[in-house]
């Protein structure tokens, strides 16, 4: 079964995504409400896909990407967060993400992202199978 990591402190966002990645992507979903615990399910689980939110307590989404360097991983990451700061984003995607949606425009986007990026990991899970 596909794996997916939902790091992110608000919960009743945390829990939406869950269950809507759960229910139409047959995926396994962890969570994890800080980017410490993100760290350490990205590790143990070995997600195919990261939700990643940026403010966060402890360790932030910046600091989740610069811990795990999507550069040197195969698993898309997709950042929802509120922030639009321009700085802050381009600090984001710098560091090599998949995909960055703002929360606000999240349930218009999401399901078309997800699309796409579930249609990329089964590519490449056939050609690497």
């Amino acid at each position: 079964m596909k794996r997916a990591l939902v790091v992110d402190d608000d919960d009743q966002f945390r829990l939406l995504l869950k269950r809507m990645i759960e229910r139409y992507y047959d995926f396994k979903v962890f969570e994890a409400t800080n980017g410490q615990q993100g760290i350490e399910l990205f590790e143990k689980e070995k997600p195919h896909i990261v939700f990643l939110d940026v403010n966060m307590p402890e360790v932030n989404g910046l600091q989740f990407l610069e811990k795990i360097n999507p550069f040197n991983s195969n698993v898309p990451i997709v950042v929802l967060t509120n922030t639009d700061d321009k700085e802050c984003v381009q600090k984001i995607l710098n560091h090599g993400i998949e995909d960055y949606i703002l929360k606000t425009k999240f349930v218009t986007m999401l399901r078309e992202r997800l699309e796409f990026t579930i249609k990329k990991i089964r590519r490449t899970t056939r050609i690497f199978a």
